[in-house]
């Protein structure tokens, strides 16, 4: 646990609270290890990690000290699923892991392109790892490709599936698709439900946001998307 030890402090991630979490996860034998750090944001680190059977695998690790709480808590208490939660740093940061691992979950049950949740204890998300070796696939909006017209297709069918899942992504972007093999849509932590009552809202700025990237290059939109989609998701 060498390295988890040199990045604590410097992080502002691995407190004592989260270092039990990872120990606890390697004594139930769902993590061997943490490599690396691939990924930084504001409210998360994503590591890279490895399983008992040496699979590689994305840590999730939500800050406890240093993200939006107000805003985290404004989230999950319009969400009927917590809407019990108290206004705890700590149990917002859970119940914020807890919603990202069940809103993947749903989304995966209807064969969504997105990571393979497997675990999640405390402020710890454990799913399937989407890239190459140790380096995680890159985002739509890192990269440039010259199928887009294939590329929004895919898309299109990843959301359709999300309506039949009954979850709206609401933070879908170029920012938030990576690209492997095919599409895969990532953080799951601020999906709603259709009981949501900004469902129809986030609907539409997923929507919106998707159609502006692809219209930038060249792509024939589906101007339709919004209200075909808000007829699968029957709202």
């Amino acid at each position: 646990m060498k390295f988890l030890e040199e990045f604590k402090v410097e992080r502002k991630v691995f407190d004592k609270r989260t270092l039990f979490a990872i120990y606890k996860l390697m004594n139930k034998r769902i993590l061997k290890s943490v490599e690396s750090i691939v990924k930084e944001g504001k409210e998360s680190i994503v590591c890279v990690g490895k399983d008992f059977e040496n699979n590689l695998v994305a840590i999730k690790i939500y800050r406890t000290l240093h993200c939006d709480f107000k805003k985290m808590w404004k989230y999950l208490v319009s969400d009927p699923r917590f809407k019990r939660i108290k206004k705890d740093r700590f149990a917002i940061v859970i119940n914020w892991a807890k919603r990202e691992y069940k809103n993947l979950k749903k989304a995966k049950e209807k064969n969504v392109n997105c990571p393979k949740p497997l675990a999640v204890y405390e402020n710890i998300l454990v799913m399937e790892f989407i890239g190459n070796g140790f380096t995680p696939a890159p985002r739509l909006i890192d990269i440039k490709f010259d199928n887009t017209e294939k590329i929004y297709q895919q898309i299109i069918q990843e959301m359709e599936k999300l309506a039949s899942a009954k979850i709206i992504h609401s933070d879908l972007s170029p920012y938030n698709i990576l690209l492997k093999d095919r599409v895969y849509l990532i953080d799951f932590s601020q999906a709603v439900t259709t009981a949501h009552p900004l469902a129809l809202d986030f609907l539409e700025r997923d929507c919106k946001n998707i159609n502006e990237h692809f219209e930038k290059f060249g792509v024939k939109i589906d101007e339709k998307l919004f209200e075909r989609l808000r007829e699968r998701y029957e709202l």
